[in-house]
């Protein structure tokens, strides 16, 4: 069995109670690469109820995972727990279909990811002028500056 068709369910007889998938399936999978700012040394963890609605199917559940990144402010790396409890997908007229849930829940992970990833509140980024680390000391910069500035 490919990866892939762990998030994948034939629609034939679904038990009026549903049934549970869980599991968990690596973003190569999900068709999602690591870049500069992300990478993913853990699949995603994923547990979800299909339940039958007639012809239809509904999916709820939640997804999480732990992701690698980099702070927008220093650079320096981090790792974060990303989660969503709030899945819920309906799918219509799909009795006797293979039904596959791998677009939809690529989406759901995809919109938890956050849009800034700070390692800290008080994170104090780089310099702007040398790219001192601020949060391992202060740099030379202002130093400088103030010695210029005298000369003057």
């Amino acid at each position: 069995m490919s990866e892939a068709s762990v998030l994948t369910y034939q629609v034939t007889n679904l038990p009026s109670q549903g049934i549970t998938l869980e599991g968990d399936i690596s973003f190569a999978a999900l068709d999602i690469d690591a870049d500069e700012r992300f990478s993913y040394p853990q699949p995603l963890f994923f547990e979800l109820k299909l339940a039958p609605l007639g012809p239809d199917v509904l999916v709820t559940g939640k997804l999480h995972a732990v992701i690698s990144c980099i702070c927008d402010r220093c650079d320096s790396p981090g790792e974060l727990a990303i989660a969503t409890d709030d899945v819920c997908h309906r799918y219509k007229n799909v009795a006797g279909q293979v039904l596959d849930l791998t677009t939809d829940i690529r989406e759901d992970i995809l919109i938890a990811f956050p849009q800034s990833y700070h390692c800290s509140e008080s994170c104090q980024g780089l310099c702007p002028s040398c790219g001192q680390n601020l949060n391992q000391g202060p740099c030379r910069c202002n130093d400088k500056e103030a010695d210029s500035s005298k000369g003057a």
